[in-house]
């Protein structure tokens, strides 16, 4: 019996998305590279997407760009078990003397939970123990 391979999960992070619409050319050539792979889901968290709806600029190009967007990403919602993690890598980095913004810990936190590998530039993620992550 052959064993299908487990589907990739990337969650896209609030300037990754940004980037994207933007144009901006390691984003959009990364999102090529696995918005049709049979092997990659594509998602955002619900702290990701609360991001991006209330800072999206009335430019209407960019507006429908990001609906278009939308309509081909998973949601991963921020609950309990979310919660709980967050509660664990915010402990774990004041310990370490470290702070990190709380939209951004609930969204490592909400990767993290789904075993997910975040796609950022943002360097402060590096700081959060056994968060995939993945540079574009």
């Amino acid at each position: 019996m052959m064993l299908s391979p487990k589907n990739t999960k990337y969650c896209l992070e609030s300037d990754f998305i940004i980037n994207l619409l933007d144009g901006e050319v390691n984003a959009v050539q990364f999102y090529e590279g696995v918005k049709n792979s049979l092997l990659a889901i594509t998602a955002v968290t619900s702290v990701t997407l609360f991001e991006i709806l209330r800072g999206r600029e009335q430019n209407q190009s960019k507006i429908q760009k990001f609906d278009e967007l939308r309509r081909k990403l998973e949601v991963l919602p921020f609950g309990e078990k979310e919660a709980e993690e967050a509660s664990r890598i915010e402990i774990a980095l004041h310990q370490r003397g470290f702070t990190i913004e709380p939209d951004d810990l609930f969204i490592g936190a909400t990767a993290k939970t789904n075993e997910a590998i975040l796609v950022s530039n943002d360097s402060d993620y590096n700081r959060i123990d056994g968060l995939q992550l993945k540079n574009y």
